[in-house]
């Protein structure tokens, strides 16, 4: 059975899309990778100086992060976007072509922005890999992915894919203008 029309866009989707957020990535510092556009940006902070009720992932930096989010949404910094995305890609992956046991504490916050940008590439290469892996017939099958957070259990496969490239696509432009402004910082 061929892939369907709509996954194979969408697989077209990804591809085009970090090509252009790998472009964009290409000479990101250290200290652009954790620069706070405004006081009290969310970011990676050193584990126990969290500014958030909840922190995740596992090494010297957490991820911060608060359910249901503030209103309006904190700005976030290229750190946290990066790994926001990685995690995202990383567990969809696991419960939908993996061991499905992943959560938000085994993925590392990265130090660094190379092996950030690293951690991501790899991330939504494993997303990736389910538009490759999934077998036909099953992109249609609601519940297909077990990711215990969200609509998994409610949507097709199909649906959830568009949902996570959403994801992908939302969050490099966010990371692309934090960038610009970065550059044009006074």
């Amino acid at each position: 059975m061929t892939t369907p029309t709509e996954v194979a866009l969408l697989a077209a989707q990804l591809d085009t899309s970090m090509e252009i957020f790998n472009d964009r990535l290409a000479g990101l510092t250290d200290e652009e990778y954790l620069w706070e556009p405004v006081p009290g940006s969310w970011s990676l902070r050193p584990r126990g100086t969290e500014k958030t009720a909840k922190a995740f992932g596992k090494g010297d930096l957490v991820f911060e992060y608060e359910a249901p989010p503030p209103e309006p949404s904190p700005m976030r910094t290229i750190a946290w976007l990066l790994w926001h995305v990685s995690w995202g890609c990383l567990l969809r992956s696991d419960y939908t072509i993996g061991d499905r046991k992943l959560t938000q504490a085994d993925l590392e916050c990265e130090l660094t922005a190379e092996a950030a940008v690293a951690q991501l590439r790899h991330c939504v290469g494993r997303y990736r890999a389910i538009f490759d892996e999934v077998p036909a017939d099953e992109f249609a099958q609601v519940g297909r992915s077990s990711f215990p957070w969200g609509l998994d259990p409610t949507l097709p496969l199909r649906d959830i894919l568009w949902w996570q490239n959403r994801e992908v696509i939302h969050h490099s432009a966010e990371v692309s203008m934090l960038r610009d402004l970065y550059a044009w910082r006074t």
